[in-house]
């Protein structure tokens, strides 16, 4: 998707096992904008699982997303704040920031989060972002007004699965999962804003993926998205430039 389709940013999960291969393939791509997504909910931590202890079950790995949402603390924000406090939030963020740094040998362009957040987490987000001056996406999509394209008036419901959002594993709703029909659908009304985001997780899926996320078998439809000849050309007749994160820190600054 970045070597031949339009896609210019993506976030690393540092705290997986497969990292390192990861930061091979940033290092190759010195001019692309790669970020971290902040992971918690999936794989081991990066920081002494002892000092994590409400993020970690007793095998130092995360507890899932599933788990979180479903817990009756989730309702409230004292709950969730318990559930995941500030001061280990931190501790395990920083911890995947220097794996980062370590492994690719440079600081990462952005911060995100991923799959769920709370307010402790967005906390110690925006406190490392302070403390390193890497922008928290967030901050910038609200600064800007950037507009996430599945979010459109009359969104086509059937375009886009639901399987993701509600963490229920649906192979018909995932194959059926078209993006593309999204912003096709809805390109006159995206062509009048100044900003628009192209979020997708594109990529290849096999059994060790499905142990993992819910988030499986649409990858291959956001990668077929983004290789598209047919989003190409629209981007070429309409002049729309492709920018990255990146671009906002001369904005920013």
């Amino acid at each position: 998707a970045f070597d031949h389709g339009i896609l210019t940013c993506s976030g690393m999960f540092t705290n997986m096992e497969i990292a390192p291969w990861a930061a091979e393939f940033i290092k190759e791509r010195p001019d692309c904008c790669f970020g971290i997504d902040f992971n918690l909910v999936c794989g081991p931590c990066a920081a002494d699982p002892k000092l994590v202890p409400h993020l970690v079950d007793e095998h130092g790995r995360f507890i899932n997303s599933k788990l979180r949402i479903t817990d009756e603390k989730w309702s409230t924000v004292e709950g969730r704040n318990e559930l995941l406090p500030y001061e280990e939030v931190y501790i395990e963020v920083k911890a995947q920031y220097d794996r980062f740094v370590e492994l690719c040998g440079r600081k990462p362009a952005y911060f995100s989060g991923h799959s769920i957040q709370t307010e402790s987490m967005e906390k110690a987000y925006r406190k490392l972002a302070e403390e390193t001056g890497v922008l928290f996406c967030d901050d910038v999509f609200r600064k800007y007004n950037i507009v996430d394209f599945r979010n459109v008036p009359n969104l086509n419901t059937q375009a886009l699965s639901s399987a993701t959002t509600k963490k229920v594993f649906d192979a018909t709703e995932q194959l059926n999962r078209n993006p593309m029909k999204i912003f096709m659908d809805n390109l006159d009304y995206l062509m009048q804003l100044e900003y628009v985001s192209l979020v997708c997780h594109p990529g290849y899926f096999d059994t060790e993926l499905m142990k993992l996320s819910s988030c499986s078998i649409e990858r291959v439809r956001d990668l077929e998205f983004y290789l598209a000849p047919e989003m190409k050309k629209v981007i070429e007749e309409n002049k729309i430039e492709l920018i990255s994160l990146s671009d906002f820190y001369g904005e920013l600054n």
